[in-house]
């Protein structure tokens, strides 16, 4: 089943790199959202549409159909049906 799959992220954090190496290992197409290179216009949209998301504006924020926050393998494994 394809699936809708949006990743908010920091260029320089691990955690989402380790978030991007699992889903491209895992054949998964996603949209990456890097926050913190955007201009100050697109990054507040992007701080905005993700507080609505993630309350706590943390990253990675991952969504598939629904928000998953951080990197939980298992749980990202089960939302991904793999």
């Amino acid at each position: 089943m394809l699936r809708k799959v949006k990743l908010y992220s920091l260029s320089t954090c691990p955690v989402c790199k380790k978030v991007k190496e699992f889903l491209n290992n895992n054949n998964i197409q996603y949209e990456t959202i890097e926050v913190d290179i955007l201009d100050s216009g697109e990054q507040w949209v992007a701080l905005k549409e993700l507080k609505k998301i993630n309350p706590q504006e943390t990253f990675p924020t991952v969504v598939v159909e629904k928000a998953t926050v951080g990197f939980d393998e298992e749980n990202l494994k089960k939302v991904l049906d793999l």
